[in-house]
């Protein structure tokens, strides 16, 4: 294993649930589950069935984002994980856990990380279908 894995695995995994938008090269953007964050990586479920591992991909936090980032291991059509081209800027980091688990106290289903809390409670939780 190469020393930039190294240091990916030794960081502190954040775990939640959360919605986040995941874009691939050939398909549209779709709806997936985050179950951890740091912040140079996630692992994300409810992914397309033809990403492969060394793919690109974007990710969208709530209004974090595109976020690019590559697979580095897989689940076909399961989940992945995945490392970011540039680690999250501490500020930004911070931000998506708190508001991670804001949510998560509000409600158990996956939402996406929105920082608009009066919107939330306007539209309610919108789960991912897989």
């Amino acid at each position: 294993m190469s020393n930039t894995k190294d240091q990916f695995r030794m960081l502190e995994r954040h775990e939640f649930v959360a919605q986040c938008r995941l874009r691939a090269a050939g398909c549209l953007a779709r709806i997936s589950i985050v179950r951890n964050l740091t912040s140079e990586g996630c692992a994300v479920e409810c992914i397309p069935v033809t990403l492969q591992r060394g793919d690109t991909i974007y990710l969208q936090f709530g209004n974090v984002g595109p976020v690019e980032g590559r697979v580095i291991w897989l689940r076909k059509g399961v989940e992945a994980g995945v490392q970011f081209e540039q680690g999250l800027h501490p500020a930004v980091f911070d931000r998506l856990l708190h508001i991670a688990h804001r949510n998560m106290i509000l409600s158990d289903d996956p939402q996406e990380l929105l920082d608009d809390l009066p919107a939330y409670r306007k539209t309610g939780p919108r789960v991912a279908a897989c």
